[in-house]
């Protein structure tokens, strides 16, 4: 009764330390929301302009028009003839506007898991080189904006994989606490410890990205050739695979 009194404020203390630790990520994941939604915003408040410009337009271009053809008056034909110009070119420029923006698709930060869990240290690495990526990434793009980019998004392409490892190792974890001692918590514990290898193989291609920024830091002209491509491709296409083996 003790000892899991004891367990459970230690994890009341890891989950704590787990939310000031991830301070970083959390505050990235916030902020690309915010732009994300100021992107749209910005982009649907310019989409009812053209559509009121286009609709208005050709409205007062039919009316005004039609009551010209009645009454011939000449400051009528004046006004359709504006009209007709501000929907004509409100349905160009609506054309040439696009499709809505694509923001990328920054993964929250993962859940720790609690202690004695298989996988637990995996995550806590996970979540340290995912939080130093962020980090060097914004030194990054002081210098070299296209570099700090790569590094954003590769981490946007693999941290949604790689969190779907976290949540699985979690739901592993709660299944083999619930049923201790059976067969279902030995299946569990093994998927579990397969599951941690996929993630730490992860971590290892974080490592390598962060290796290739340090490099890129390093190098006397970080105006030059980009050299993080190589790095980045290999933790996008891990990523790539862990979801595709994920659906089979």
């Amino acid at each position: 009764m003790v000892e899991a009194g004891i367990a459970k404020g230690l994890n009341v203390i890891d989950a704590f330390s787990a939310a000031t630790g991830n301070k970083t990520l959390n505050r990235a994941y916030k902020m690309e929301l915010a732009t994300e939604k100021k992107a749209h915003r910005r982009y649907q408040a310019r989409l009812d302009s053209l559509r009121f410009g286009a609709i208005a337009g050709g409205g007062v271009a039919l009316t005004t028009g039609t009551l010209a053809v009645v009454n011939t008056a000449p400051g009528l034909w004046l006004l359709s003839a504006g009209g007709a110009l501000l929907s004509l070119v409100s349905i160009r420029r609506w054309r040439r506007l696009g499709s809505r923006p694509v923001m990328r698709n920054f993964a929250p930060p993962a859940t720790p898991l609690p202690r004695g869990a298989i996988g637990r240290d995996c995550v806590k690495r996970y979540l340290a080189v995912r939080t130093q990526v962020v980090n060097m990434s914004t030194s990054i793009s002081v210098l070299h904006g296209d570099a700090g980019r790569e590094m954003l998004n590769a981490d946007a392409e693999a941290a949604v994989a790689l969190n779907a490892l976290c949540d699985r190792l979690m739901v592993l974890h709660q299944l083999s606490s619930s049923l201790p001692g059976t067969a279902a918590a030995n299946s569990a514990n093994s998927a579990a410890a397969v599951v941690a290898q996929r993630l730490e193989l992860g971590c290892d291609s974080y490592d390598n990205l962060l290796s290739a920024a340090a490099e890129l830091l390093a190098s006397p002209d970080i105006g030059g050739a980009v050299n993080l491509q190589p790095a980045a491709n290999s933790l996008i296409a891990y990523s790539y695979g862990l979801m595709r083996a994920s659906d089979l």
